[in-house]
């Protein structure tokens, strides 16, 4: 079943998009203003995301669904975004902490272009998170979303920034392995990545060891 309402992937890929640009384009100086721009429009998206689903607050809403997205035989992974209670304020918060830390960078100088542009790829990877109803989007989301914090931990941190970066690199690659292997563990018990359906596949009593599994591996996954 394919459903797309598109607000939620441009949400997710408005800002990597912009940190491309950032990239491939523009100067420093050009990319603090693009920066502000595109954290100002993704304010506005993620406000109407919020205020859309407080004004219908009936499961999850604005779903955009690409079933079969990755197509192997043992292996289904959907395109599947959405938002519930939960994630739409989650969204809200990043739309404006996106705008809020670019204006806290305003008088960073070193390396100002590639600064913005690990600001805004991390603002769409947190987004992503938050909104990804596939198992397997989540994981890949949360892996994309490590890559520009280390950076700016290890170039634009304080005090032994290198060092820290690095432990956070460590530990969070080791968390992510254990988190891997509770997602897979849960796939194979359950045949699907599909959060809206996992609750109804992990009832039987024997689902549940793997499910308690997942929910542990993630909180050792967590940075």
């Amino acid at each position: 079943m394919n459903e797309f309402n598109g607000i939620l992937t441009l949400a997710v890929f408005m800002p990597i998009a912009a940190s491309i640009l950032i990239a491939l384009f523009m100067t420093g100086k050009i990319a603090r203003g693009f920066a502000v721009i595109t954290t100002l429009a993704e304010l506005v998206i993620t406000s109407y995301i919020f205020i859309a689903y407080k004004n219908n607050p009936d499961g999850y809403q604005m779903v955009d669904r690409i079933s079969e997205w990755i197509p192997v035989d043992s292996f289904r992974v959907e395109y599947f975004l959405g938002v519930d209670g939960l994630s739409a304020p989650l969204v809200l918060l990043t739309g404006i902490l996106g705008l809020v830390a670019v204006f806290a960078s305003w008088n960073v100088t070193e390396r100002t272009k590639e600064h913005f542009m690990w600001l805004l790829a991390l603002q769409g990877a947190v987004i992503g998170v938050f909104t990804a109803l596939d198992f397997f989007m989540f994981f890949l989301f949360w892996e994309l979303e490590l890559i520009p914090m280390f950076f700016l931990i290890s170039i634009w941190g304080s005090g032994r920034k290198e060092y820290s970066a690095m432990k956070f690199l460590i530990f969070t690659i080791l968390g992510s392995a254990f988190m891997l292997i509770g997602i897979l563990a849960l796939y194979f018990s359950t045949g699907t990545f599909d959060m809206t359906i996992l609750p109804e596949k992990i009832s039987g009593a024997d689902l549940i060891l793997p499910a308690s599994i997942l929910f542990m591996l993630t909180i050792v996954g967590s940075p």
